[in-house]
């Protein structure tokens, strides 16, 4: 069995430290070229790191070569398959075609499923906020995703209702390309009520996930998934958000990432642009012009 599998199967659990596991395939890499390396190859590289004293990689390797033996990868190889059937390209972090800009976050994914474009990966500026927007903030978010489409911008967010739907509408109205991060596999769509748009994302941008149908999907997926919605970005501009909820978790992830930090103040006193998000670093902007 190859190596990518693996990859899927230690990428699904979260419970990882990623950016150790990371660093160990990097270090692995370095001594073996991908396309060689196979299970009994890895297991055997992980043994060699337990039995060393002298190395760093001691403790997760132990870890990892429980998960290896504990799991049934042809599960994995099969989804991994299947995707490509279905035209998933599987981008594991070796691969050209990963986000460099993913390298540098505290907690990297391992691989990417991507359905749709791969260049909708690049170029991108996150636009997210909360799911109970006012009108008037919906309707301002569209003109910030067409600006950003004729700055030949990715718009980048995560296909709630609200403000993400509003975003890559916004964005596909410009006729610009838009990214939809989910929180579980790219192929069930959350929410279920923008499957049509989710549709048109995938012709006109790119669905990606990091996970497989493997992983159950809880509530706190659709906050770890943030970290890669700014991840994947340039910079991040809040349309409109709560005292509390998941738009102050990606405030919280864009700031942990030292992304440039941007929230629309609008003139009417709505409260949807909270204070809290300055002690974050997010600088305010009234029109589209001063963005």
């Amino acid at each position: 069995m190859r190596i990518e599998p693996i990859i899927a199967m230690l990428n699904d659990n979260q419970s990882l430290k990623q950016k150790k596991v990371l660093e160990l395939f990097v270090d692995l890499f370095s001594k073996k070229d991908p396309k060689e390396i196979n299970k009994e190859i890895f297991e055997d590289y992980l043994r060699i790191q337990i039995l060393d004293d002298n190395s760093r990689y001691s403790e997760i390797s132990e870890e990892l070569l429980d998960k290896v033996n504990g799991q049934k990868l042809e599960r994995y190889e099969q989804y991994i398959s299947r995707a490509d059937g279905q035209d998933i390209n599987f981008i594991p972090f070796y691969r050209d075609e990963f986000p460099q800009r993913l390298w540098s976050i505290p907690d990297p994914p391992l691989c990417l499923f991507v359905d749709g474009d791969l260049s909708a990966l690049s170029n991108g500026v996150a636009v997210v906020g909360t799911r109970d927007a006012y009108e008037h903030r919906v309707d301002f978010v569209k003109k910030i995703a067409h600006k950003l489409v004729k700055m030949d911008k990715t718009v980048v967010s995560g296909l709630a209702h609200g403000v993400d739907a509003a975003a890559h509408k916004g964005a596909l109205e410009a006729g610009g390309r838009t990214t939809a991060v989910l929180p579980g596999d790219v192929q069930t769509i959350r929410p279920s009520g923008n499957e049509s748009l989710a549709k048109k994302i995938r012709n006109r941008g790119a669905l990606v996930g990091e996970l497989t149908d493997r992983k159950t999907i809880h509530k706190g997926r659709f906050v770890e998934r943030n970290r890669l919605i700014s991840g994947i970005s340039s910079a991040v501009v809040i349309g409109a958000s709560g005292e509390t909820g998941g738009t102050i978790h990606q405030a919280n992830f864009a700031k942990e990432q030292g992304k440039p930090r941007f929230l629309y103040e609008s003139k009417k006193d709505d409260g949807q642009s909270p204070n809290k998000l300055y002690n974050k670093g997010f600088i305010s902007f009234e029109t589209v012009e001063e963005m």
